[in-house]
């Protein structure tokens, strides 16, 4: 019999405990925090000091005097080894934890809680995120529904390795909720009020769709000499390939050059 919410697949998550957290959370990270309501979770990212995005996360307050980090994609290992360096007298503690991921139904969008089996439940609207320590086989076609609504819905999800590469606005961090501008500093804020303010960047998320598969995290010249591709996401369909990535917005770009997938669907707004 089908589990009534298959496992997807695993996600790091990073706690914050103690009493300092949620101030924390506020100077290191991108985000309000100071708006996020116990029983919620918001988008939010933590960003180097040149501004490129570090740890991309949906930030909740499950109302038990912490917050729950949960990680969309990156290294979680080395998110958890930099952030604590910055703890200093911070009376906060942050314990790395792995979950089972299941994709649940509909829960209000922004809520979060835990249920008396203690699985986490962050509400997305028409879907949720369950997060379990008890271990399953991920199941490979819910997996793959799951991650299409996230590519459709322009939901990015970081590399799992390498250095730092986007800027907000390559992520659609505005659109998500996940950069403030009027809050106190923090680190990277500079470049992201800039890029706000100034624009000039030119790369943005998009969906694209086409006939041949392309590897995830792999990143394709366009075409033009100067500029680059990268693939966030990718699953196939029985119509083609559906994939997120985060290409240059210009009018000369061969976009043939990334194996003959001819067609942007959407550019989602910064």
């Amino acid at each position: 019999m089908t589990p009534p919410f298959p496992a997807i697949g695993d996600v790091a998550c990073i706690a914050m405990e103690g009493v300092d957290a949620r101030r924390f959370a506020q100077l290191q990270f991108s985000g309000n925090v100071e708006a996020l309501a116990p029983g919620h979770w918001q988008w939010n990212a933590w960003l180097t000091a040149q501004g490129r995005v570090r740890a991309l996360m949906h930030l909740a307050d499950l109302g038990n005097d912490g917050l729950l980090m949960v990680l969309r994609g990156g290294d979680a290992e080395a998110v958890h080894a930099e952030l604590t360096r910055y703890l200093l007298r911070m009376r906060t503690t942050l314990t790395l934890q792995t979950f089972t991921a299941r994709a649940g139904g509909p829960v209000a969008a922004g809520v979060a809680g835990i249920e008396p089996d203690g699985t986490i439940v962050l509400g997305y609207g028409e879907r949720s995120l369950r997060l379990t320590h008890a271990s399953e086989t991920t199941d490979a076609v819910a997996q793959t529904a799951w991650r299409r609504q996230e590519i459709l819905q322009g939901w990015p999800t970081l590399p799992g390795h390498g250095d730092p590469e986007f800027l907000p606005p390559a992520l659609g961090l505005e659109r998500l909720g996940a950069v403030a501008f009027d809050k106190g500093c923090y680190p990277g804020q500079e470049i992201a009020a800039r890029l706000h303010y100034r624009g000039g960047h030119k790369y943005r998320l998009c969906h694209l769709r086409g006939p041949e598969p392309v590897a995830v995290g792999s990143a394709r010249d366009t075409g033009d000499g100067a500029s680059t591709v990268w693939i966030l996401d990718t699953v196939t369909v029985p119509d083609g390939v559906e994939i997120l990535a985060v290409m240059p917005i210009t009018t000369n770009i061969n976009i043939n050059n990334l194996e003959n997938i001819p067609s942007v669907i959407s550019i989602f707004d910064t």
